[in-house]
């Protein structure tokens, strides 16, 4: 059987995240979700303080900025909490700052998806021995005629992400500690971003381990409208992200991020079972000549 798929639970502890905003902000409820997640199959909790929803039609303005003081605020305790428990954490962010801070705390993955836009966040990686996800993205991952300007979207988000990891191996991060995420939703329309999920095994041609997040965003709901012709709601979306999550682990995706763990996971391992059926069925067929 092909390698395993890694299943990234998703854990918010913002007050404003386009899925689930508010629910998990009390230290408590943050804890028991990621408990229930990790009881329903998690391999890694992804924590995130501040939103990263993009500019644009289906977001207005986007994300507004906090201060990184007060991302720090919102994730250090909740870190410290999971380390302690024996999860392997994700610190969600684009600052180096806040990565520096969640890396100190235990954490042993920063998911930037700003594609290593700030030099700190390169360095604080590389300090610690971190691993890495670089995610594509433009324009503060803005969609619009300007961002979604690519000559082919495959090549184009391919060659933005190997100047990022040039460069992020430049300021000291080690190459083999780099995971590549090709932003589905980030400066992407839904056309494009459904095209970079089917050409996954194409970022996986890269050597680099490739993590994929398409839960519950918003380009199933513009591409699925349900039937009365409106876009589901993020809670609404499940149907589409597994679409998404079956696509992504038969092209090779290593990792998927999600909302919705365990039915996540399930639906991973049996697009995983399916990745290599050939060798099984010549087993099979070798058994029966015997």
């Amino acid at each position: 059987m092909s390698a395993p798929v890694e299943i990234w639970g998703v854990l918010n502890v913002t007050p404003d995240s386009f899925s689930d905003g508010g629910r998990f902000v009390a230290l408590d409820a943050a804890i028991e979700h990621a408990e229930r997640m990790r009881a329903e199959g998690a391999d890694v909790i992804d924590v995130g303080g501040a939103s990263s929803r993009p500019p644009g039609k289906t977001y207005g303005a986007g994300a507004p900025d906090i201060a990184p003081s007060e991302e720090i605020a919102r994730v250090a305790p909740v870190i410290e909490a999971l380390v302690a428990r024996g999860m392997r954490v994700s610190i969600d962010t684009a600052r180096g700052e806040v990565a520096d801070a969640a890396l100190a705390r235990g954490a042993s993955i920063v998911n930037d998806v700003t594609m290593g836009a700030d030099d700190a966040l390169l360095d604080a990686v590389a300090r610690h021995g971190a691993e890495l996800v670089l995610m594509h993205s433009r324009g503060g991952g803005r969609v619009d005629a300007t961002t979604t300007a690519y000559r082919d979207v495959v090549d184009d988000v391919l060659a933005e992400l190997r100047g990022a990891i040039t460069r992020a191996v430049s300021r000291g991060v080690r190459a083999e500690r780099i995971w590549i995420d090709p932003g589905v939703g980030f400066a992407k329309t839904p056309a494009q971003s459904a095209a970079l999920i089917g050409a996954t095994s194409r970022f996986v041609a890269s050597g680099h381990r490739v993590l994929v997040g398409a839960s519950r965003k918003s380009f199933i709901g513009q591409l699925a409208p349900d039937a009365s012709g409106s876009a589901p709601a993020p809670d609404a979306r499940l149907g589409g992200s597994i679409a998404a999550i079956t696509a992504a682990v038969l092209g090779g995706a290593h990792a998927v991020r999600v909302h919705d763990v365990a039915v996540s996971r399930q639906a991973a391992l049996v697009a995983l079972a399916m990745r290599a059926p050939r060798n099984a069925s010549r087993g099979k067929e070798a058994r029966a000549d015997a």
